[in-house]
């Protein structure tokens, strides 16, 4: 990505949907903090639940910033974590080969957070165990630690924004 590109991006970052604007970066900040907090509270579904919105949040916000004329690139990929983490990253990788340094290794595939995202909100009481939340919530920190400090390093996002 081209120097003079770094300037627009940091600006134009938020999205503004319904009169409301979006932060990719902030909600993935809070949903990271609210779900260790709900894991400290033994709320192992919510933990779980908040933890799938910080994986989200983190593979959009490099979705936004490589894929900026695609105005239709966040929600062809809605909370589809598997695609996110999948197709998203592969087609970003193939086009900047320089995103490796971005995209998260880490695998979300043998942990819950590869299930029932954002369905599980409805779902019931009791759906996920303590192991299960904790590794949820660790794999989320993972991924939030791995795309946020480098692309604040890099230059492609505020550190005014998190």
């Amino acid at each position: 990505m081209e120097k003079e590109n770094y300037d627009k991006i940091i600006v134009s970052f938020s999205i503004t949907r319904n009169n409301v604007q979006e932060s990719f970066v902030q909600a993935a900040g809070r949903h990271l903090q609210d779900s260790k907090i709900l894991l400290q509270q033994q709320r192992w579904d919510n933990a779980v639940y908040l933890s799938g919105y910080v994986v989200e949040c983190s593979f959009k916000i490099i979705v936004k910033i490589y894929f900026e004329n695609d105005q239709k690139a966040i929600k062809k990929y809605g909370h589809d974590l598997t695609k996110l983490k999948g197709k998203a990253m592969e087609r970003l990788r193939s086009l900047y080969p320089q995103l490796e340094s971005h995209i998260p290794s880490v695998q979300i595939e043998e942990t819950v957070l590869a299930q029932n995202h954002p369905e599980r909100r409805y779902a019931q009481s009791g759906l996920w165990t303590k192991e299960e939340a904790e590794l949820a919530v660790q794999r989320a920190r993972e991924i939030y630690e791995k795309v946020i400090p480098n692309l604040v390093l890099d230059g492609l996002i505020s550190v005014r924004s998190i």
